[in-house]
């Protein structure tokens, strides 16, 4: 029976970790999903093609990045099915190809479902596609519709006492610009699968029906083996993830709030990043464990119009100029703390690949005990743009506007200063620096300054400088890689990824870690529900596929969509077999 609510939109994130009060809260918490620069590092660490020789120091003896100890489900019956049988990958295939064909794109700016049901046509054909495809899903699970179109399923375990698992994913998929649709190899909507490559193509394959799907296979198929949690899972499928997530995970976050409370839920699973090759044994499993915050700062220089040949000295379009190139050329500083989660995945390719220069190496093994190395670090990282933008707060200036006409004076100029704000560091601190900035050229010009409706230099003459935060998201918490729950994750995806997929690549060596994301996913909402937030998908993925993401030619390996079926099946059962509240 499927229960429809509606929820009001909460103005604020059920989150543990709000701004303090201050004149910035006045914006509203806001982030942008993406890939995040985490396998732009990898990508960079796995373009060294030779192995470099230990000439110049020793590799410690006891690697600080050892291999999670191995969770084995003793309920199993199908993870050897979904791996290897034929006709399970057929249909698995078929399920995803299905669901990409049905094109639920979302838009930055989108109706309200209840005022137009009709835009959101494409997602209640999707929800129906759902209720065919996983009948004992729908049979056997409470399905709730939380403003119209966000999906919770709810299967309710034996023992009420323990805390939920919370599964997550996004309906909603980027749209495909119509220009250039003839450049896709396959149609993008096509949902094609290319048995030579083992790729199967369309908008969403990777973002994220293929976790989506699989999260509900997953499932599907422990009902299928009769299986009964003990612990209950839930599934909370937004609809709007790729323009914030306002309307769908905004509203479900605070409808399980309410009902189970803070941290009630054991761990939380979303999308993320999978296994990534180094060379060609060594695999990292990168959970991203912490996420980069955000703000956007619009940035207005209120002057005076008039005609062109009565000029002053500088025009609003010159005067925001030079404050965007003051800004430009005044980056954050870099931050590289050795809790930083990228420094685990660099600590891992260090101890463990040959394909790193000795001194980068040495910098990375030796920056925990030697405050040299850790600067030859910070040097090392903060010269390749791969990396820098991964242990500092950035700024890019994204839209600007100004003048009207070639012969009259602009009267307003003003541009939006969007930033991803290191994890160190905070929306206050992000803003300030951007205040002593305009501070800087409006003391040189002549011109007041405000931020918000504070006067900091009243206006004058010339006119002022005013700077609004629009839009802020402090950087998430970062959940830990050690302890209880991060083992039973960790030992899930070394059980199935060193002993079952890789088996009979003897000498693979699979290692798990933490990550980060410099963009947010809908788990921005969640931070509240649990310190145990993991973003990742159970799959080898190249690098040339999720480059793709976002763009033309998205695709995914069904081999690494069915990995992430089995993770989702063993997950589940190891937390009811391992688990302790």
């Amino acid at each position: 029976m499927t229960e429809t609510h509606h929820a009001p939109l909460p103005d604020v994130y059920p989150s543990s970790k709000q701004p303090t009060s201050s004149t910035y809260s006045k914006c509203k918490k806001f982030g942008l999903p993406l890939i995040g620069l985490l396998t732009l590092l990898l990508a960079y660490i796995s373009s060294f093609t030779k192995p470099v020789p230990n000439s110049t120091f020793d590799v410690p003896a006891s690697p600080q990045c050892k291999k999670p100890q191995v969770y084995r489900p003793s309920f199993n019956k199908s993870v050897n099915l979904i791996l290897n049988d034929k006709q399970f990958k057929i249909d698995s295939i078929r399920k995803l190809s299905v669901a990409i064909q049905i094109p639920t794109e979302i838009s930055d700016t989108n109706p309200l479902p209840n005022d137009d049901p009709e835009y959101y046509s494409e997602f209640f054909k999707l929800h129906k596609y759902f209720e065919e495809t996983f009948p004992l899903v729908h049979s056997h699970l409470k399905v709730e519709k939380v403003n119209q179109l966000g999906l919770l399923y709810t299967w309710e375990g034996t023992d009420p006492s323990l805390k939920p698992i919370l599964f997550m994913a996004h309906q909603d998929v980027v749209p495909v610009n119509r220009e250039i649709w003839d450049s896709w190899q396959y149609p993008p909507f096509s949902g094609h699968y290319d048995q030579e490559t083992d790729y199967v193509w369309g908008r969403s394959s990777n973002d994220c029906k293929n976790l989506m799907l699989a999260e509900l296979e997953g499932i599907e198929q422990l009902l299928a083996d009769g299986y009964q949690t003990e612990r209950t899972v839930i599934l909370s499928l937004g609809f709007d993830e790729e323009s914030s997530g306002f309307m769908g995970a905004k509203v479900l976050a605070p409808f399980l709030l309410e009902r189970y409370g803070p941290d009630s839920m054991f761990s939380i699973i979303d999308e993320g990043a999978g296994l990534l090759r180094l060379d060609k044994n060594l695999y990292i499993a990168a959970a991203v464990n912490a996420e980069k915050g955000y703000v956007d700062v619009r940035i207005s220089i209120h002057g005076h119009g008039g005609h062109s040949s009565v000029q002053p000295d500088h025009t609003t379009i010159g005067v925001a100029s030079e404050l965007i190139y003051m800004m430009e050329n005044h980056p954050f500083d870099y931050n590289f703390s050795l809790d930083n989660p990228i420094y685990d995945v660099l600590q891992c390719a260090a101890e463990h690949s040959g394909f790193l220069p000795p001194h980068v190496r040495e910098a990375i093994l030796k920056a925990p005990v030697d405050e040299g190395k850790r600067k030859v670090l910070t040097e090392f990282a903060a010269s390749h743009p791969d990396i820098r933008d991964l242990i500092r707060t950035t700024r890019a200036v994204d839209v600007i506007n100004g003048g009207v006409k070639a012969n009259a004076l602009p009267g307003l100029t003003s541009f939006i200063v969007n930033h991803r704000v290191d994890i160190h560091s905070s929306v206050n601190e992000t803003v300030e620096n951007d205040l002593y900035w305009a501070r800087v050229i409006a003391e040189k010009h002549g011109y007041g300054l405000t931020f918000h409706d504070e006067v900091i230099i009243p206006e004058t003459k010339l006119g002022h400088i005013s700077l609004a935060s629009e839009k802020m998201l402090e950087p998430a918490p970062v959940s830990p890689t050690s302890g209880h729950v991060w083992e039973i994750f960790a030992g899930t995806v070394q059980n199935l990824f060193q002993n079952e997929i890789l088996a009979e690549q003897k000498d693979a060596d699979v290692y798990v870690t933490g990550g980060l994301f410099s963009g947010n996913t809908d788990t921005k909402y969640y931070w509240g529900l649990s310190k145990n937030i993991y973003r990742f998908v159970a799959g080898i993925f190249p690098f040339d596929q999720l480059r793709t993401i976002h763009s033309v030619n998205e695709h995914i390996s069904a081999s690494s969509h069915v990995s992430a079926v089995a993770f989702v099946y063993e997950y589940i059962v190891n937390v009811n077999e391992y688990g302790h509240d």
